[in-house]
């Protein structure tokens, strides 16, 4: 029997390889290739919202590598979408080079995992927006699984996952 920590692990991977996968897509895709960028996007989050679920539902609580390395994956996926809308002529790669830069530089010197969190927010709201503008059915989907998410989540998400995002961010604030 597969255990579920596999299964959340395969997950992680599998987020890990739709980044790679989203790089890749920038340098052969281009432009034309937004929906599927917008979808690998989607696949990529629903694969996050399950690993998690999963990997604390294994009896054995064990802890593995690549489950260690989650969050390498969640911005492996950012990077990706950040390096797709770049090279796709999205953005400006002025801005793209400065923000992961500065990203890079602040993770650096920070060492915060609420701050990783954080710098995923403008690749993926500059898809969302993107794909809103361009490819609107993808862009309503990206919104909506979103909404989704939120909603089924709801007690946790305004009680605990807020808040605990914006502690770390005071936190981060406060010790420098």
């Amino acid at each position: 029997m597969i255990q579920t920590k596999t299964i959340a692990d395969t997950l992680t991977g599998i987020r890990f390889l739709l980044g790679l996968y989203l790089i890749w897509l920038s340098f052969h895709g281009g432009s034309p290739a937004l929906p599927t960028a917008a979808l690998t996007l989607l696949a990529a989050w629903i694969s996050d919202v399950l690993d998690g679920p999963l990997a604390r539902r294994d009896p054995r609580g064990i802890h593995t590598w690549i489950g260690d390395h989650d969050l390498e994956a969640d911005m492996t996926v950012a990077l990706g979408v950040w390096a797709y809308l770049t090279l796709a002529g999205f953005i400006s790669p002025w801005l793209a080079v400065a923000y992961v830069a500065a990203g890079a530089a602040a993770l650096w010197h920070f060492g915060s995992v609420h701050l990783a969190w954080g710098l995923q927010a403008l690749p993926y709201g500059t898809m969302i927006w993107t794909a809103w503008r361009m490819a609107p059915p993808y862009g309503m989907l990206l919104v909506g699984w979103i909404g989704l998410v939120v909603i089924a989540t709801w007690p946790r998400f305004p009680r605990q996952t807020v808040p605990e995002f914006l502690d770390g961010m005071r936190g981060l604030w406060r010790r420098h």
